[in-house]
């Protein structure tokens, strides 16, 4: 049940790799992560991790966010 994403680069149909957590696209080689951004100023947030908790930090903003307020995209990841 894995939700189908188009590749930024080549528009072909990625998916997540559950055992990486990554989004590999077959059909141009590059790989993808999962990020997000503040639905304030729309700046990439900073994942904060602890105990099993997950929250987000706007630099911009300087407000921590919640998984729920924020938005979401895939961005290239470096090799």
């Amino acid at each position: 049940n894995a939700k189908i994403i188009e590749c930024p680069n080549c528009k072909a149909e990625i998916e997540k790799d559950n055992r990486t957590g990554k989004y590999p696209c077959k059909a141009c080689g590059k790989i993808y992560g999962k990020r997000a951004k503040c639905n304030v100023c729309g700046d990439e947030l900073e994942l904060l991790e602890a105990c099993g908790a997950q929250q987000f930090f706007c630099n911009t903003c300087k407000e921590l966010k919640s998984k729920r307020t924020s938005e979401f995209f895939i961005k290239e990841l470096d090799k």
